[in-house]
């Protein structure tokens, strides 16, 4: 017999197996989606290791819930109830057995056009089917333990791993086991989830060891009775209605961003300030962020303690009140305040590690003391190696209220812990009985212990009233991924992310380092990856956040372009110029993006021309968030090689010219007799109309000789010489804008002083022409000089109007 259940335009066509097909009804298929689709189990166990599929499927009565009975003889009461746009399915009771995990689907579709592999939904462009997991205990994705069945393809991105840095575009975001959905071989698409008997102690692979001890918890979110999934399908444009839908219906996070639900608030990618503000200059940063039409200052590193997360005295001398009168301050200017953590990441001088180590520090595995050991001791005998042989990072174990580092273990038996340092980080050497708990601890390159599942929800909560006492605004959870080492995979995570949410009380705009597990996807604002460091403005990550770009839009998220760095001078990069941030903010418009603008303190006090980089901020992105620019100049921006300058020219008006920046123009003095002045006659090409000369020179140091200069700068073409009767040193820059007015700026764009040409900036015509540049180059070794011609193209409009 077969089963139909219709869900608005999807239909779940169920065989006596337990197998369904996820079906278009007419109206769907008529769109291009065949009738047709693959059989997929409904629900598999999943006991010792192995898979099963239901064998027989019965609906009950004249109820619909379905009773799956598998060749074990286990019985699963599925219930199925079916809402306004979606159907939902639940695990009633099972009876007859005790399997460690069930298996939503794999639900195998046709369809391969975009498949977001966080949000659950895939779709060609027309039709969309989604599954959204209904509480934290279903987990979308596969179980890491087992083996992907065989039609699975074995990368989202083929032949590509997930890689920030790498030169080559990937959409590999995320390993399979953590996706909802996944393309298939034959370039359809599946849809998974899972949930776990947790209430079991096991050993399964975990994070990025092959093996980890998993300890039992008890309670609702434990056991797998009551997981539950939801299934829809509807036209492309539908899937966010219906989506918010299924949270409203089905109690799921529904967090509100101004007044509007996340998802589709103007307000959720925002672009915000980085800056380490303190008790002290708490006022400065506000003013700072407000220059730039922002609306929230983040702190990047608040904390001198990661555990019981403690403020750090030097910045907020009154720990939470003082942080808590910093937002008090920025509120009453309009400005909100968020913060940096790193989740569960546990420092060694935070009180849960010393002077003595909380028991519930999470263990990679335990073994018990085979021999009596004194204080003295540097080796230790143990009867199971397994746990100590794992290579993680620090070699660190915990024996009662004593933490040891050891250095290898014996190869054979008696097994022993081998150069062992006593009494580490601050905990006492002790005397330990034969048949102590020895607990090899999960460490981290970032000198960091996690905690078990019991002791990260003390973090979360520790979190929750930092937040909410000092009325901050916005979080962003990196390192989720230390989350893993409870071995309760993305459970964990949800867990800890959902904690927080429940007590927030307020609107928080929050992301994190991970998106995966797909209940995550509804509470997190946006995801802003991307980051700035080692790199040129234009360079850093750049691949990176541009196939982010694609996964956003795939997952229906907020899009964010990740972290820009303004940089004071320094030996490897020069101060942050117009030009980068103005790149920056283009690309940002042309993706309809958020980002985040990092500077220190120190650089916004620094920086001459901080203020003028602010103002572009402020332009750009009232435009962008007005929705200024026209989808064919959208399109424009986004090319990366393109630079783009934004003038105001009235109230929601501006002018946006396309620029044409040439590549540095180089003139290095060669051997020259005394007194004979360098020079360097460079070709070059003007794509657009004729203008005026404008131009940035930069005098660069030779083998770090700071005293030297050039003197009386000179440029010549079109007839006209244009000289500058000045010096101009070392790390200095002369600037041009087209008329014979030039400014004289130190390393880090602070005027020094106008000076007046001899005559008016030269025309640079349209087409191919040569520039000539001759100057008396000074110092031993001498500079050389580089200069970057600025060209711009006829502006267009850009209106909110």
């Amino acid at each position: 017999m077969t089963y139909h259940i219709r869900a608005d335009q999807l239909v779940l066509e169920i065989n006596e197996r337990g197998e369904v097909r996820l079906q278009a009804d007419k109206v769907g298929a008529s769109d291009g989606l065949p009738m047709t689709m693959y059989a997929s189990p409904l629900l598999q166990l999943v006991q010792d290791g192995e898979i099963q599929a239901p064998a027989v499927c019965v609906q009950e009565g004249r109820t619909e819930a379905l009773m799956l009975t598998y060749p074990n003889g286990t019985k699963i009461k599925v219930g199925v109830v079916v809402r306004d746009g979606y159907a939902v399915l639940e695990v009633l009771t099972i009876e007859s057995g005790s399997p460690d995990a069930v298996i939503w689907g794999p639900f195998r579709t046709c369809i391969g056009g975009s498949i977001g592999e966080s949000v659950g939904v895939v779709h060609d462009g027309r039709f969309a089917i989604g599954l959204q997991v209904l509480n934290a205990k279903t987990v979308g994705g596969w179980p890491l333990e087992l083996e992907r069945l065989a039609y699975m393809a074995p990368s989202y991105s083929e032949g590509d791993a997930p890689d920030p840095n790498g030169r080559r575009v990937s959409d590999n975001k995320f390993e399979y086991p953590v996706c909802t959905a996944w393309p298939t071989v034959d370039g359809g698409s599946a849809l998974q989830a899972y949930a776990r008997d947790r209430t079991k102690r096991s050993v399964r692979k975990a994070w990025n060891v092959p093996a980890t001890e998993v300890l039992p918890f008890e309670g609702e979110d434990a056991v797998i009775v009551g997981s539950g999934i939801a299934l829809f399908g509807c036209p492309v444009e539908e899937v966010l209605e219906t989506i918010e839908q299924i949270e409203l219906g089905e109690d799921l996070p529904h967090p509100i961003i101004e007044g509007q639900w996340g998802k589709t608030s103007p307000a959720a990618n925002q672009s915000y300030l980085i800056t380490a503000f303190t008790e002290e200059t708490i006022g400065e940063a506000v003013q700072y962020a407000k220059l730039a039409g922002l609306s929230y200052v983040y702190h990047p590193d608040p904390f001198e303690q990661w555990g019981h997360f403690k403020l750090k005295r030097g910045s907020f001398p009154r720990g939470d009140e003082g942080l808590r009168l910093c937002s008090e301050a920025a509120r009453s200017e309009g400005v909100s305040l968020g913060i940096h953590t790193l989740s569960n990441f546990t420092t060694l001088n935070d009180s849960y590690v010393t002077p003595v180590p909380d028991v519930r520090l999470q263990p990679l595995g335990t073994a018990a003391l085979a021999e009596e050991a004194d204080e003295r001791d540097d080796s230790l005998t143990i009867d199971e190696p397994w746990p100590f042989t794992v290579a993680i990072y620090r070699k660190t174990a915990r024996i009662g209220s004593e933490l040891v580092e050891y250095e290898a273990v014996s190869e054979t038996e008696p097994w022993r812990l081998l150069g062992v340092k006593r009494g580490m980080h601050g905990t006492v050497a002790s005397k330990h009985d034969k048949g102590k708990k020895v607990a090899r601890l999960w460490d981290h390159p970032y000198d960091v212990v996690f905690p078990d599942l019991e002791l990260q929800d003390e973090y979360a909560d520790r979190l929750a009233e930092l937040m909410n006492g000092a009325d901050i605004r916005q979080v962003s959870f990196d390192g989720l991924e230390g989350l893993y080492a409870t071995g309760q995979d993305d459970y964990g995570v949800i867990r800890f992310v959902e904690r927080q949410y429940r007590r927030w009380g307020r609107e928080v705009i929050n992301d994190a380092s991970i998106v995966v597990p797909n209940y995550l996807w509804h509470m997190a604002t946006r995801f802003n990856w991307g980051e700035p460091w080692g790199a040129e403005t234009r360079e850093g990550q750049l691949e990176w956040r541009l196939s982010n770009q694609r996964y956003f839009e795939r997952n229906f998220i907020p899009r964010m372009l990740g972290w820009f760095l303004v940089r004071s001078s320094s030996d490897r990069f020069e101060s942050t110029a117009l030009d980068e941030i103005e790149w920056v903010l283009s690309k940002a418009a042309g993706f309809g993006a958020g980002f985040a603008l990092v500077a220190d303190y120190e650089v916004l006090e620094r920086n001459g021309n901080i203020e003028a980089l602010l103002a572009a901020v402020r332009e750009w992105e009232t435009a962008r968030r007005l929705g200024a620019f026209s989808a064919e100049q959208r399109e424009r921006l986004v090319e990366p090689k393109g630079d783009w300058h934004l003038e105001p020219v009235g109230p929601q008006r501006w002018n946006l010219y396309p620029v044409q920046a040439t590549k540095p123009l180089v003139c290095t003095p060669a051997e020259q007799q005394p007194g004979q002045p360098g020079g360097s006659d460079w070709a070059m090409f003007n794509k657009y109309a004729e203008q005026p000369l404008r131009f940035t020179m930069r005098v660069r140091p030779s083998y770090g000789n700071e005293d030297a200069a050039v003197q009386r700068p000179t440029f010549y073409t079109d007839g006209v010489y244009m000289t500058f009767d000045t010096e101009v040193a070392a790390n200095q820059y002369l600037e041009c804008d087209g008329t014979r007015t030039g400014r004289v700026y130190d390393a880090n764009r602070n005027l020094l002083r106008v000076v007046e040409a001899s005559a008016e900036a030269p025309t640079i015509r349209h087409g191919g022409q040569t520039l000539s540049f001759s100057a008396k180059f000074t110092g031993d070794p001498k500079p050389d000089v580089a200069v970057k011609v600025w060209l711009y193209g006829d502006p267009e409009t850009v209106s909110a109007d």
